[in-house]
C-alpha cells in the first residue's frame, strides 16, 4: 500500500469501521438483514482486555465482527457494559466536523436497497441526491439513518463501472466502499495518511450540488473538497471532506468521538511493523491512547494491536497478525 516499500512499518489493508452501540439488535438488522453481512465472531472482553483495546476503565465489551461474504471487509459492533447515552453525531446529518459520519456502499439496485431499509424501519433521508464530478462521473446517492447516529449511503453509479470501486457488484449493497467524515482542517489529516502512514490517495474530487447540500441538511450551497485514501478496489477507503465553510460555522465533535460514546468511532487497519508505525505516529505528535498489546479473539489468529487518534480525532486500530494469521 505504501509508495515506498522500504519504509519500516506499513499499512497493508483497510478493513472497515468500528461502531459503538447500545442498540446491538438494530445494528445487526442493518448490517446483517439489510446490507447482507454475516457474523464472523462474537466475543466478550473482560475489563482489562477492554481497557487495553478501547482505553476505557471499569467496562466490559462485547465485540461482534461482521464481514461481507467473499471479502475481508466489514464492521465491528462494540457494546460496552455499562454503556453510555452519549451519541457522537446526534441525528447523523449536518456539517459537524472531526468525526466519521458515513458508511458508503455501492448498489446494483437503488430502489431495492431503499426498500430493504424501509422494510426494517430505517429512515430514508434522501432517495437519490445527484453527485456530478468534474471528470464527468455521475452518481446518485440514497442516504438512511441507522442506529447510534450512524448514516449509510447506497451509491448508484450512472455512467461508471462499479467494478472499479467494489468487488460485489450484483447486490443491493456491496461491501463497504468507504467510510468518511468532514474535517475542519484538511492538511493535517492528509499528512497523517500520506506522510505518516504512507497510505496512497485513491482519488480526489471537488463539486457543488444543491441536492447534496439539502441532503446534508444545510440551506446553503456547499463547495465539497474530498480525498479518499486507500486502494480503490481492495480497501475500505477513508474519506476526508471539507464543506468549504468557515471556522466557527459548525460543531467540533472531536472530544465526543471516542469510546465508549456511541457511533462511528474509528476504523481497522492491517499493518506490518506495528512498532515502527507507532514510532512515526508519536514523532508526528499524535495521540496513542492504546499501546501495542496482544489480542486473542476466538476464531481469529493472534494479533498485536494498538490505537492511534488521527489529527481529526478518528481512532485508527492497527492490527498486526502474528504467525501468518490475518485480522478479522
Amino acid at each position: 500500500m505504501t509508495a515506498n516499500a522500504a519504509v519500516a512499518g506499513r499499512v497493508d489493508a483497510i478493513l472497515g469501521p468500528v461502531i459503538v452501540t447500545t442498540e446491538l439488535a438494530r445494528q445487526l438488522q442493518l448490517f446483517g438483514q439489510v446490507v447482507g453481512m454475516r457474523v464472523e465472531g462474537d466475543s466478550t472482553l473482560d475489563e482489562a482486555a477492554t481497557g487495553a483495546l478501547f482505553g476505557t476503565t471499569g467496562r466490559k465489551a462485547r465485540v461482534v465482527r461482521m464481514t461481507t461474504p467473499g471479502t475481508p471487509i466489514g464492521v465491528w459492533l462494540v457494546e460496552f457494559t455499562p454503556g453510555v447515552d452519549t451519541v457522537i453525531r446526534v441525528g447523523g446529518r449536518g456539517v459537524a466536523c472531526n468525526a466519521l459520519k458515513m458508511i458508503d456502499f455501492f448498489t446494483a439496485d437503488r430502489p431495492a436497497a431503499i426498500a430493504r431499509l424501509r422494510a426494517h424501519g430505517f429512515e430514508i433521508v434522501d432517495e437519490g441526491a445527484s453527485v456530478d464530478l468534474p471528470d464527468g462521473s455521475r452518481f446518485r446517492e440514497a442516504h438512511a439513518k441507522g442506529p447510534d447516529g450512524v448514516m449509510v449511503a447506497a451509491i448508484e453509479p450512472l455512467n461508471v463501472d462499479a467494478a472499479t470501486f467494489v468487488s460485489v457488484t450484483d447486490q443491493p449493497f456491496s461491501e463497504v466502499q468507504s467510510s468518511s467524515g468532514p474535517v475542519a482542517d484538511f492538511e493535517p489529516v492528509r499528512a497523517f495518511y500520506q506522510d505518516v502512514l504512507g497510505v496512497m490517495r485513491g482519488f480526489h474530487y471537488e463539486f457543488e450540488s444543491e441536492s447534496f447540500s439539502r441532503m446534508v441538511g444545510v440551506d446553503r450551497l456547499l463547495r465539497i473538497r474530498a480525498d479518499n485514501y486507500g486502494r480503490v478496489l481492495e480497501d475500505v477507503m477513508l474519506g476526508i471532506i471539507h464543506y468549504g465553510l468557515p471556522l466557527g460555522s459548525y460543531d467540533d465533535l472531536r472530544e465526543r468521538a471516542q469510546p465508549p460514546n456511541r457511533g462511528l468511532v474509528g476504523v481497522r487497519l492491517s499493518v506490518e511493523g506495528l512498532d515502527d508505525l507507532l514510532a512515526r505516529c508519536r514523532a508526528a505528535g499524535l495521540e496513542v491512547p492504546c499501546d501495542a498489546h496482544r489480542l486473542d479473539l476466538p476464531g481469529s489468529a493472534p494479533q498485536r494491536v494498538a490505537a492511534v487518534r488521527a489529527p481529526h480525532g478518528v481512532w485508527h486500530w492497527f492490527f498486526e497478525p502474528q504467525r501468518g494469521g490475518t485480522p478479522s
